[in-house]
């Protein structure tokens, strides 16, 4: 089983002054490397108007990968691919494939609504049905394919257009393309990831997992990849543990939790009484599984998710590294590295 961990969770900034953008990227560029050494592949988020460092990961990637033991892989938790131009989207993602040569997972959806895509010129509706983020795709995939002697290809996605008659580069490292995952909290995105050969994020927003993996399992039959492309699917088939608290005993994991979704729910509500009449609702509680205990409860947490098929989990420890939890965020990593993390090794 891989495991991977997300910088700074999903960070609320709780400050305004530009004076301090630059402390909060040393921040999240000392925690990626300190997951990286711990053993995790460090994610990163991809959000607008929202913290300072996480409005261009794939260049905060770059300069991250250098930094971290070669063995360890790069995530994207997830990249909100109709805020790109597809062709420069497939340009980045292919140049990061080659300079981590191949260490480099790409996690696609629509992304978050609101001002992040207003705030971009993206269409609301648009957007917000999903169909952006598909088409999206479909240029991208086209792009990947394009090869010398093939005719001009033309496309046009929202405000993004383009025609090409040369084919991208730099190619991808990875064949045919870079790993993505995608995000698939409806049965068509399943299907098509599975029918794409593409790993994917199963059980979010409370979907349930069992169901989804007999789904998508199904669909990777039907579909007759080679053997090889169906390995990759269920390596990187991921589960996102939204919140992780451990500590020695359950009791005293629990207690971590509360204080640290305290400071985390504190965060939020002073973000949301500055900047609610421009976000509108914020991303609260209820998005994923969240589990504070004892390394044992947790491994066991592990043990079953392993069962169902998932072999790459995507952890989110609970505690805020700006804050005053950052020591209980610490702490959990800590824990799992040496007590949980062994036990599922490859």
């Amino acid at each position: 089983m891989q495991f991977s961990a997300m910088t700074m969770n999903m960070f609320f900034p709780d400050y305004e002054e530009p004076e301090k953008d630059h402390s909060i990227i040393e921040l999240a560029v000392a925690q990626s490397i300190w997951l990286a050494e711990l053993g995790y592949n460090p994610w990163f988020t991809d959000h607008h108007f929202r913290g300072p460092w996480h409005s261009n990961p794939l260049q905060f990637a770059a300069y991250v990968a250098s930094r971290i033991p070669r063995d360890r892989y790069l995530g994207f938790g997830v990249l909100s691919i109709p805020f790109y131009h597809p062709v420069r989207l497939v340009e980045s993602m292919n140049l990061l494939d080659q300079l981590t040569k191949g260490k480099a997972l790409f996690g696609v959806g629509s992304g978050w609504q609101g001002s992040e895509a207003e705030g971009l010129g993206i269409d609301r509706e648009y957007h917000a049905s999903g169909r952006m983020a598909e088409d999206t795709l479909d240029v991208m995939e086209r792009l990947w394919a394009y090869r010398a002697g093939d005719p001009e290809y033309s496309f046009s996605v929202g405000s993004n257009s383009g025609r090409i008659k040369r084919r991208v580069m730099p190619a991808p490292y990875t064949l045919p393309h870079p790993i993505l995952i995608r995000t698939a909290s409806r049965e068509s995105g399943l299907v098509r990831a599975a029918r794409e050969g593409w790993p994917a994020f199963l059980g979010i927003f409370g979907a349930d997992l069992s169901e989804q993996m007999r789904l998508y399992r199904g669909a990777l039959t039907v579909a007759h990849h080679p053997p090889d492309v169906v390995e990759n699917c269920l390596r990187w088939c991921s589960y996102d543990l939204f919140s992780v608290t451990l500590a020695e005993t359950d009791a005293e994991a629990r207690t971590r939790e509360k204080i640290a979704h305290a400071e985390r729910n504190a965060i939020r509500e002073r973000f949301t009484k500055r900047h609610g009449h421009i976000y509108g609702p914020m991303p609260g509680g209820g998005q994923g599984e969240t589990i504070a205990g004892s390394p044992e409860t947790v491994a066991a947490r592990v043990q079953e998710l392993m069962n169902t098929g998932i072999n790459h989990l995507h952890l989110r420890f609970a505690g805020e590294w700006a804050g005053e939890t950052r020591h209980i965020c610490e702490a959990s990593a800590v824990l799992f590295a040496k007590e949980v993390m062994p036990r599922f090794l490859e």
